[in-house]
This record gives C-alpha cells, sequence and structure tokens, in this order.
C-alpha cells in the first residue's frame, strides 16, 4: 500500500519581505512578528541586510492561518500540529524507503531462486 503526501519541492530562498509576505499569507504583520518571537516561522537573510521569507514559508503561515481559522487553534495547538505534520512527513519518507528496499530485496531473492531452479534442472538432466 502506498501512503503519498503531495508536498511541493521546498525553496527555502528568502525573497518576500514582512509586509509582502503577511499580505500574501493573508496575515497582519503583527500576528507574523507573533509568530517569529513563538519561533513557529523564522525569517531568513535575504541579500540586501533585509529579512524576509521563503515560497515554502509562505505555505507554512498558509497552512498556520488555516489552522487558526478552521480550527480556531491557538498557537500552542498549531505549534503541535506542525510538529506531528514533520513527524508524518518523516514517517512517510521512511515508509518509501523501506518498500524501495523491499523491493530491490525481492527482486534480488526472485533472481536467486531462478539461478536455484536453473542449477536444479540442469543437475536433474545429468541423472
Amino acid at each position: 500500500m502506498k501512503y503519498k503526501l503531495i508536498v511541493r519541492p521546498k525553496d527555502d530562498t528568502p525573497a518576500y519581505t514582512y509586509q509582502t509576505a503577511a499580505d500574501m499569507a493573508r496575515i497582519s504583520t503583527d500576528f507574523l512578528r507573533q509568530l517569529e518571537e513563538e519561533e513557529l516561522i523564522l525569517p531568513k537573510w535575504m541579500s540586501g541586510g533585509l529579512r524576509g521569507f521563503s515560497a515554502a514559508d509562505l505555505d507554512e503561515l498558509a497552512r498556520i492561518r488555516r489552522l487558526r481559522e478552521d480550527l480556531e487553534l491557538d498557537l500552542p495547538a498549531v505549534e503541535i500540529v506542525l510538529h506531528m505534520r514533520q513527524q508524518v512527513l518523516g514517517m512517510i519518507t521512511q515508509i518509501d524507503e523501506m518498500e524501495q528496499w523491499f523491493t530491490h530485496r525481492e527482486a534480488e531473492l526472485l533472481q536467486e531462486i531462478h539461478q536455484l531452479r536453473h542449477r536444479l534442472a540442469a543437475e536433474a538432466i545429468w541423472r
């Protein structure tokens, strides 16, 4: 069984200022600063000496906004949900890696069975 979660590749290059990031995520700059204080989102240094946010950060900000608005979660609960999400993503990666390993190992064992059958058939002819 395949467990897949669609996750866009993360672009961690900061390109959006506080105001732009807040506008794009549809949150206030005050709330954005509160998220930074709570370390739920951390700006990165951009060229020109400003701190800003990446496309991946904007996705996270939108996720936080939805958790707050749709589920009415407070920030500690949001932090727990985000942490659990990261754990699930990590487990999905592990499952995918295990599936690849098992598929590879199955192919090796099938090849070994084929070789053994071939050898047994050859030995049976000579008897």
